[in-house]
Parts: structure tokens; sequence; C-alpha cells
């Protein structure tokens, strides 16, 4: 059985838009009998007459009218399966690190958004326990994250830096001042907050310690960490945006001058990159630009 062409529905359904040859040849950037060709071509593989046309007008038959709504579907089935194969249609998991709060992550999901409306977002915020923000476990496609972290089969790209502040309650001994160096913060009782002993030490500046840790209290999430913070219980660090994000009754954020930056980052898995995801990572690096 002969089959219409694509080509054959784009010139049907162009002319049955504009009920005009002229007007759709126009639009298909053809001459008319180039589109009076196509579409007799069509008919005589139906094996019917789609328009009736006078020297006034053009108006669908019956047949026309009856084939219409199948060729807007198998037009448009045919473009989202262009879409998908292109990676601009289906599904994107994105993980948050909970420290990864700042004004770059709205901004990007909402060009994202414009730039591939066929793409749905799922969007889930991690806790202190996976720095890779489900990476890892497989939960995320694609993720913006906080390193150094085990990253061992992840693909990191950096996209700028934070200097990080210290979450003290508002009557700590601290709490007036623009800011401190680490040794006057080192021996508080500091929060324990991952079981990743990379991003670990990090965030509780292992490298500049001479003594052990004091212990503090286990915080699972930066909303832990601020009511540990506030109560007087522990200690903690969290990056300049987290610190100017809010004001956070009962707390306040002194800046930590000689300790490294945190670095933010666009990671996703070396294993499984999706077309999406490397969509992603390549539009918050060009957007990092402006930061």
């Amino acid at each position: 059985m002969i089959r219409p062409e694509i080509r054959h529905l784009i010139c049907f359904l162009t002319a049955a838009e504009e009920l005009n040859f002229a007007r759709a040849a126009r639009r298909l950037h053809i001459v008319p009998q180039a589109l009076s060709s196509t579409i007799a071509q069509l008919e005589e593989i139906l094996n019917a007459r789609l328009f009736d046309r006078t020297t006034r007008r053009v108006e669908l038959t019956a047949a026309g009218a009856a084939y219409l709504p199948y060729a807007r579907a198998a037009v448009s089935a045919l473009d989202d399966g262009t879409d998908a194969a292109r990676g601009l249609h289906g599904r994107l998991r994105i993980g948050l690190a909970s420290t990864g709060v700042l004004p770059l992550t709205a901004r990007l999901l909402r060009a994202y958004s414009s730039r591939y409306p066929k793409i749905a977002l799922d969007v889930r915020h991690f806790g202190f326990t996976d720095p890779s923000a489900g990476l890892r476990v497989g939960s995320s496609d694609v993720a913006l994250v906080r390193p150094p972290f085990s990253d061992e089969g992840l693909e990191l790209r950096k996209l700028t830096e934070e200097a990080r502040y210290v979450v003290l309650a508002d009557d700590h001994r601290l709490a007036g001042c623009s800011h401190v160096a680490f040794d006057e913060l080192a021996a508080e009782p500091w929060a324990t907050m991952t079981n990743d002993p990379i991003w670990h030490q990090f965030w509780t500046v292992a490298a500049q310690r001479t003594q052990p840790i004091p212990d503090g209290t286990l915080c699972l999430s930066q909303e832990e960490l601020f009511e540990s913070a506030r109560a007087g219980r522990a200690i903690g660090l969290v990056p300049e945006s987290v610190a100017s994000a809010h004001a956070w009754p009962g707390l306040v954020f002194v800046r930590v001058c000689d300790v490294p930056p945190s670095t933010v980052a666009v990671a996703l898995p070396e294993a499984s990159r999706t077309r999406q995801a490397l969509d992603f990572m390549e539009l918050a690096t060009e957007m990092a630009d402006t930061l």
C-alpha cells in the first residue's frame, strides 16, 4: 500500500489553514504549481478529493475535513518523535544539594524551561547525607552540588565560588563581628553533617585543625543545623548565598576570612548521561559566566 509522505501532509495542512493555494505556497517557499501537484498526488494516494477549488474560493471537501485531524496528529507525532530523539522532549530529574541555594538556581530552572518547554522538570532538594544530590543513587539525572565530596563516576563542571560563613546564635560571643578567623571557632562544638568523609572534612575545616573536632550534634539538613546553632548546641559553615538569602530569626552569619571558598558545580553521572542532562550542564555553564 502506498502511504502519504510527510511533504504531502505538510502541504495539505498548510493549504487547509490558508484555504488559498497562493498564500499556502508562499508559506512553504514553493511555487503554487508545485503545491497543486503535491495535493494532487495525495488525493490520488487516498483516492479522495480533498479540496473544492474555484477561481474565487477554496474549501475542504467532506473527505478533506475528515482527513484533517489525522494529518495534524501524524505531523505532531513526528515532531514529538524528532524532539525526543534530539533530547528536546521527556523528563529531567534535577537534584539540588542542601547547600546549593544561590541566585543562579532559580534563573537556571526558568531559563531551561523556557528553552526546552516540552521537558518536564522534577526538582528535588537533598539533605546533608547526600552531597551528590541523588546522582550516586541514580535518583537524579543532573545536580547542582558543592564539591569536594566522594565523586567517583561523576562528571563535574565548576560554575562559581562563594565565601563561607559561620552560623551562630544571635547572642553568641562572636555574633557582633564582621568577620572572624577560623582559630576563633575551632574549639566550638561543630555539627556533624554527613557520612561522606571528604565533604565532612571540608565543611568542618579539618585541614586547619590541630586538635580533634569537639563533639557537637548530628545535623541531617540545613534546617537542623540552624536549629542547633540557635540553641547553642553546635555551629557550622554555610556558603554566602545561604547566609544572605533570608533574615533567619535568632541567627547571625559571620564571614570566616581564612578558609577556602565553597565551589558550586553542575554534575552528572559519567555512565548514564542523557541529552537533557548535558543540555542542562551546558546552559548552567553559559549562565555562570554572568554571575
